[in-house]
């Protein structure tokens, strides 16, 4: 994703702090992107509301939004309250003439003195919704906006709302996309809907509790800047959308409290394992997750026979991979069952990869998939490998990958690739060390966490301190000169770096002597 972008805020100015343009520059300034901002309106508000609204007059708003134009060219804008009718359909105008994603929160009207956005007129919202790539109302203003019946309950959006949203926006060349919020919903979760032409996915958080005085104040320009600042970046709708969720729960999380005595939203919150968001393809369902690995996997070969698994287990290694590609039908199946067998008899951690069908035929330990496989899974399958007491690793690499692997809660998950691979060539750019500490913070406690792709023993300790709990290699034991040697090298490494770990954690000790050889 791109590094250079630039966002820019269209919205009202909250004195408080806790939403409007504030809120929108502190969300992108934690992501590490520049912005600037227009002012739609000025507001006077507190913790008993909004009191006053004065919308900005239309030569200033026409004026400041030619001006950031000459002074940058945002890669992406989000809009918010626009104060008006005339300001609208000046937003309006100003978005259409942009090539760029536009997220539109839709903030209806402020509680005093603010012309509500509904009387903009429908030519107006539309106007908006075409020049939007997402919009991103909560249940109550959608309904209001779409002109249906409030939708209650925990499940899928009714087919009244479906057809409202293929009809007003998802049809004609208008939005690519519809995020309905859940957190004006009931239920132990609060879920986000991801409407487009093609579908419904669903994305689940644990519902936290309402702050002092009801809501946490800010959320929805948490969200809606965000995504902006996501597809400003070049990310898809869907990894978009999950890490607009998981910033946002991160700040109703660790929202503050103003001397008003109002919750707002914390946000430059870090984001991490409890608001680890789920995405499903459909409605969510309850499951329980897959068994968890009894110890770190540390060194964690990948392999492609089962005379190489049979050859690590007589070297000491513990946790291994069959990842047999050229093979199948009896062949294969042979080779899984080889490997099983051995690996059972020593009590090791064997992970197949992708054959889960004949890793369940012969009784193997653990399967391991990619997101592809992943994706080619049915409910039932699922089920088949959570009953039958298989570990299960999956591959990730962005927070879509991350949340779509949560909803299956797998027993670890990997990370990568982390360096350019020669074995596997993959479609995304690798991760590099900045970035998989940071998504391993996110997973952390939650989840065992594995680095793959392009790590070397040269590279495991880097990796390994970005909290992870093993490394997979390929070449380095395979292809060394000496497996033995490598074999020994590989698990030092690992354990140095888990010792150093749990020392930390104790407050024991230094890391050079934690990390002294054993």
């Amino acid at each position: 994703m791109s590094a250079g972008a630039t966002l820019l805020s269209i919205a009202g100015h909250d004195p408080s702090g806790g939403a409007g343009i504030g809120t929108d520059l502190a969300v992108w300034q934690a992501m590490g992107l520049h912005a600037s901002s227009v002012c739609t309106a000025l507001t006077v508000q507190d913790a008993e509301g909004v009191r006053e609204l004065q919308p900005t007059p239309l030569p200033v708003l026409r004026g400041a939004l030619a001006a950031a134009l000459r002074e940058l060219r945002p890669s992406a804008v989000k809009l918010g309250m626009l104060g008006g009718a005339q300001a609208a359909a000046e937003v309006a105008s100003f978005c259409e003439a942009l090539d760029v994603p536009v997220v539109w929160d839709t903030v209806l009207g402020a509680a005093a003195g603010g012309v509500p956005l509904l009387d903009a007129g429908p030519d107006v919202l539309r106007r908006l919704a075409r020049a939007a790539t997402v919009i991103t109302p909560n249940r109550v203003e959608a309904a209001r906006l779409l002109g249906v019946e409030p939708w209650e309950g925990e499940g899928a959006p009714p087919p009244a709302w479906l057809a409202a949203l293929r009809d007003r926006w998802l049809q004609g060349g208008l939005t690519r996309a519809v995020l309905i919020k859940g957190g004006h919903a009931q239920g132990a979760s609060s879920v986000d809907w991801l409407c487009t032409a093609d579908g419904v996915q669903a994305l689940a958080v644990p519902r936290l509790p309402p702050g002092p005085g009801g809501r946490v104040h800010g959320t929805g320009c948490v969200y809606a800047s965000a995504l902006a600042g996501m597809l400003a970046q070049g990310a898809d709708l869907v990894q978009a959308a999950v890490e607009a969720q998981w910033r946002t729960h991160a700040a109703i999380a660790q929202a503050w409290v103003s001397p008003g005595g109002r919750a707002m939203a914390h946000a430059a919150a870090r984001p991490g394992s409890g608001d680890f968001p789920a995405l499903y393809a459909g409605v969510p369902a309850e499951a329980g997750a897959f068994a968890p690995l009894p110890r770190a996997p540390g060194l964690y070969p990948v392999v492609p026979d089962a005379d190489w698994v049979l050859r690590l287990l007589e070297l000491g290694v513990d946790t291994v991979q069959l990842r047999a590609k050229d093979l199948a039908g009896p062949e294969l199946r042979a080779q899984v069952r080889t490997a099983a067998e051995a690996a059972r008899a020593r009590g090791a951690q064997l992970f197949i990869n992708d054959h889960w069908r004949e890793a369940l035929d012969a009784g193997a330990w653990g399967v391991h998939l990619g997101q592809e496989d992943l994706l080619e899974l049915r409910p039932g399958d699922v089920e088949s490998m959570r009953s039958a007491g298989l570990r299960l690793g999956l591959s990730t690499h962005n927070p879509a990958e991350l949340a779509r692997a949560h909803a299956l809660r797998p027993s670890y998950l990997a990370l990568g690739a982390v360096w350019p691979t020669t074995g596997k060539q993959v479609a995304h750019v690798p991760l590099g060390l900045a970035r998989l500490r940071e998504l391993a913070s996110r997973c952390k406690p939650l989840y065992p966490l594995v680095g793959i792709g392009g790590i070397s023993l040269q590279r495991a300790a880097a990796a390994m301190d970005c909290g992870l709990d093993g490394f997979a290699v390929v070449g380095a034991v395979v292809g060394a000169a000496d497996p033995a040697e490598a074999v020994r090298q590989g698990q030092a490494i690992a354990q140095a770096a888990l010792r150093w770990r749990e020392q930390l954690a104790q407050g024991v000790g230094t890391q050079a002597e934690a990390r002294a050889p054993a």
